[in-house]
């Protein structure tokens, strides 16, 4: 018996009546591996501290103890075993100066050693750090007053949005009821200048359904305007196994057809304008199967050659080099 210590006797009854209400004092004992006299001691002091602990009797030789259905300690609990999730997990988190501080305590007071250094995460920008809490504190029912800088008008103004959703990033972004057009939007925590919470100004909720629908129509975190388009495209082999790997959010493949030397890429969407700059960043791999995305992924390649006259007619060393690296020449 006794097999934890002083300090984590009293620890390890707290997180057992996290887990349930009432224990019979030698389960308890056997639960934390330690002596019945040591945990009534142990049971006698916390309660004598203040935590809401009652003894019965009346069930005797068993000795009940139990605290109220709403009881929590101060602060969280988490048993020895949930430790490395816990620090895996804070790991894996975008980096930042909250992020950074909260693993290094947990680290210290688990007594491991902090290993995030290898474990290469995102890092929010000054501007995420700066407003990103405010965004999620909104996101439980508070409207959000803020000064946004959106790129249609150029302009930075006040704002005031219902937050439904929020998507760390980078980068960071929100859906949210805009309270001037009564719509669903996107904003970034990027183009943000200023945030406050503001419980006088009553809180919009969005309907689920229309809530899943954008988040699902949605390319790359890009929305768009108007009507859905479908949108496809074919990728030949073997850049097919790439895209396959690093298609957008919203993009998929469809494994049911069976499509000979590569493969066949849909999505549903306004946002057509970000999937034809997917397309054309595929070059001649990518061949344009729907007639909306086709207009789309034809101006920005007219576009792009417009801008730069030199490409059109070619380059005698980058042609070889990519005549080489398409497997046509030795």
């Amino acid at each position: 018996m006794g097999s934890l210590s002083a300090s984590e006797t009293p620890a390890g009854v707290l997180l057992a009546f996290f887990r349930r209400r009432q224990w019979r004092q030698a389960e308890l004992a056997r639960e934390l591996g330690v002596s019945v006299e040591t945990v009534a001691r142990v049971l006698r002091a916390l309660s004598a501290g203040g935590m809401p602990l009652t003894r019965d009797d009346s069930d005797r030789p068993q000795v009940w103890w139990r605290v109220p259905k709403d009881w929590a300690p101060q602060g969280v609990l988490f048993a020895r075993h949930d430790t490395p999730a816990l620090l895996r997990t804070l790991s894996r988190a975008p980096r930042s100066r909250e992020r950074d501080a909260l693993l290094a305590h947990a680290s210290k007071s688990a007594r491991v050693l902090d290993q995030s250094s290898r474990v290469q995460a995102s890092q929010l920008t000054e501007t995420e750090e700066s407003w990103l809490s405010v965004v999620e504190d909104a996101a439980r029912g508070t409207t959000l007053g803020m000064r946004y800088l959106g790129t249609a008008r150029g302009a930075a103004e006040w704002r005031y949005v219902s937050v439904q959703i929020v998507e760390v990033g980078p980068p960071s972004r929100f859906l949210a009821v805009c309270h001037r057009t009564g719509k669903l939007k996107r904003f970034r925590v990027e183009g943000i200048a200023l945030a406050k919470l503001d419980a006088g100004t009553p809180y919009r909720q969005a309907a689920p359904s229309a809530v899943a629908a954008l988040m699902r129509e949605s390319v790359d975190g890009f929305q768009g305007e108007g009507a859905r388009v479908e949108c496809a495209f074919f990728v030949r082999d073997p850049e097919s196994r790439w895209v396959a790997r690093n298609l957008l959010s919203g993009m998929r493949v469809d494994a049911d057809e069976d499509v000979a030397g590569g493969i066949r890429v849909h999505c549903s969407t306004p946002g057509v304008l970000r999937v034809a700059r997917f397309v054309v960043g595929l070059g001649e791999a990518a061949r344009v199967e729907t007639p909306e995305l086709a207009i789309y992924v034809r101006d920005l390649a007219r576009g792009a050659l417009k801008a730069d006259p030199a490409a059109l007619t070619g380059h005698p060393g980058l042609e070889k080099r990519r005549f080489k690296a398409r497997g046509d020449g030795t």
